[in-house]
């Protein structure tokens, strides 16, 4: 006859393990959840930082909670609507899929001085959806920074768009053409773009990255999706 109470007691002790490694799993997970939101809200903010060109750059190692100082002391956080105006009493952090219409600026200053303004930029590249901050300088038209800090485009080629050699080239590029008196949002060319453009051309086309053409076709969409979407909010800055 078999032992009923030794597999009453086998199932009852495999019931209680399955139900304290499932809290036990759930609470770890929540924990790592809001440790990861936490370290996504803080590469974001780094980034911002990054793209505005701080006049006292921030150390690579400096703390999480210096740099959310940095940030709070330094970046104003407004959102803006569709036709460029601010929406009073909303931030960045409020903002969900549902406000699609609705747009996070970020403003640097200095001593009660606007320095740059920061928006951010998104879109396909290759292989995935890169995600960054672009900044121009306080005549809303010179391009001051530009970070890209989230992709899973192929290292050495399209994984590139993260190096600063290539976020340099956007420094002092415009996103307005004074010929032309409308925005013209960058272009990623193959190859040196001083070989093909001069003048104020020049000021609008920036080098590519070897073998990676399809990539920089995505940076080039996605700024010109998204610098003419902040436009409407620039161009009422411009001293023109």
């Amino acid at each position: 006859m078999a032992n009923t109470n030794s597999t009453r007691y086998t199932f009852l002790f495999a019931v209680i393990v399955c139900v304290v490694s499932g809290v036990l799993l759930s609470a770890v997970s929540e924990g790592l959840r809001k440790q990861r939101e936490l370290n996504e809200e803080l590469e974001v903010k780094r980034n911002i930082l990054k793209a505005v060109a701080l006049k006292e750059p921030i150390p690579p190692k400096m703390k999480g909670e210096d740099i959310l100082h940095v940030y709070e002391s330094k970046i104003e956080e407004l959102v803006i609507d569709a036709q460029g105006y601010v929406v009073e009493g909303r931030t960045p952090g409020q903002l969900t899929a549902k406000d699609g219409n609705l747009y996070p600026l970020y403003i640097y200053k200095e001593d009660g001085l606007v320095m740059a303004y920061a928006f951010p930029v998104f879109g396909q590249g290759l292989w995935s959806v890169l995600y960054g901050y672009l900044a121009v300088e306080a005549d809303a038209t010179t391009i001051r920074g530009i970070t890209f800090y989230k992709h899973g485009e192929t290292p050495g080629l399209g994984g590139e768009i993260e190096k600063e050699w290539f976020q340099n080239n956007f420094k002092g590029k415009k996103i307005y053409s004074l010929q032309e008196h409308r925005a013209t949002p960058i272009i990623v060319v193959r190859g040196k773009a001083a070989n093909f453009f001069k003048g104020e051309a020049l000021e609008h086309h920036v080098d590519g990255i070897t073998a990676a053409t399809l990539t920089g076709n995505g940076v080039t969409g996605l700024l010109d999706r998204w610098i003419r979407v902040y436009d409407v909010y620039l161009s009422r800055l411009r001293k023109i």
